[in-house]
């Protein structure tokens, strides 16, 4: 994680572009406009990518997703159907190296704070080693881990990265009490 850490201030573009055009894809999009206020509806609607965009609006894309009430899976799904749409802005290089063989979840993971700071500005990622197949990863400092909605598409999104690099990968949100704007998966991988 960067020392200090600071909590997170914005989101890209990029990411909040890619969920919305998800929520579109869904059919649910006219319940999610019905949600935003006019402000936020506003600048979510005009977005331009590569771009720096408030907290607050962020917090609001996501808490009218949570509103739509989408099932877990569902959430995930989201979030991997956004990984998709964004993975070749965000994470280029990844997956070319993605491509080449002999690469696994372990070249990227460790990587995951420099990428994480391309989507967000503040908070922080850590990646810790469970076994040779299996991490623990802690994101700390963003209030976006508030929204279930939001823990579930990032679990989405995590999937998507490390299926670039094995068979399968599974993820799954630490049970028991979540510390204020954190999470923390676990993730395995064949």
């Amino acid at each position: 994680m960067p020392t200090p850490i600071a909590p997170i201030r914005h989101a890209r573009s990029t990411v909040l572009i890619g969920s919305i055009a998800t929520i579109r894809e869904s059919g649910r999009f006219a319940e999610y406009e019905a949600r935003l206020s006019a402000a936020h509806r506003d600048i979510l609607f005009n977005l331009v990518a590569g771009t720096w965009v408030p907290l607050d609006v962020a917090y609001a894309h996501y808490d009218a997703c949570e509103y739509l009430s989408f099932p877990p899976e569902q959430q995930i799904a989201n979030g991997r159907a956004t990984f998709d749409k964004t993975s070749g802005t965000l994470l280029g290089t990844v997956i070319r190296m993605a491509k080449e063989a002999g690469v696994s979840p372990w070249n990227i993971l460790p990587q995951y704070q420099r990428f994480w700071s391309r989507g967000y500005d503040g908070n922080g990622v850590a990646i810790f080693k469970l076994g040779p197949k299996e991490a623990r990863i802690e994101v700390v400092q963003n209030r976006l881990c508030e929204s279930r909605y939001y823990r579930n598409a990032l679990r989405g999104l995590v999937l998507g990265v490390t299926d670039l690099f094995c068979t399968k990968s599974y993820a799954s949100e630490k049970p028991g009490v979540r510390a204020p704007m954190a999470v923390t998966f676990r993730l395995q991988w064949a």
